[in-house]
């Protein structure tokens, strides 16, 4: 730890050597952020409950699914082509266009603005998010809808669609 507290209350900073009276003042200690290397992204453990369950998802679906989401980027913009998840998964590029399309029409994936050849993809916040938390909500308050009375309902499921 860099500080010693010293007998009579005072602190000792060890890196430096100065001796921080606090008579004389208060004394707050505010830590460095940590500095995250390598790739990260938070996820809803809700959502990832009901991934698990949905069996349309097991094998090459939820394969594809998690290499895109190792892929994604800030405010959840997933930019790759089709060929890198057939090299680095060793499937059928049929497969993955099925798998791709499947987690469209599920609302797991929407579809991002086309760069050259391909299209991006968006991953549904309420499955997880890389960026900014205020971001996040901004964007989960973009799917709601005004009601009676002129109150926002909450009542989506994850995809963001109105439930029944």
């Amino acid at each position: 730890m860099r500080f010693q507290q010293l007998p009579d209350g005072s602190l000792l900073d060890r890196e430096t050597g100065e001796v921080l009276d606090q008579s004389r003042g208060t004394f707050v200690f505010v830590p460095s952020r940590i500095k995250i290397k390598e790739g990260w992204f938070m996820t809803f453990q809700d959502a990832l409950a009901e991934l698990a369950k949905d069996k349309d998802l097991w094998g090459r679906p939820r394969a594809v699914l998690d290499y895109m989401m190792s892929r994604l980027n800030f405010d959840n913009y997933i930019a790759l082509e089709q060929k890198e998840i057939v090299e680095k998964l060793g499937i059928h590029k049929p497969d993955v266009s099925s798998s791709i399309k499947m987690l469209l029409e599920k609302g797991i994936l929407e579809k991002g603005p086309r760069l050259g050849k391909s299209w991006s993809y968006k991953l549904n916040p309420f499955y997880g998010w890389k960026g900014r938390v205020k971001n996040l909500k901004d964007e989960r308050k973009t799917r709601l809808t005004v009601v009676k009375g002129g109150a926002a309902t909450e009542e989506f499921t994850n995809s963001g669609n109105k439930s029944d």
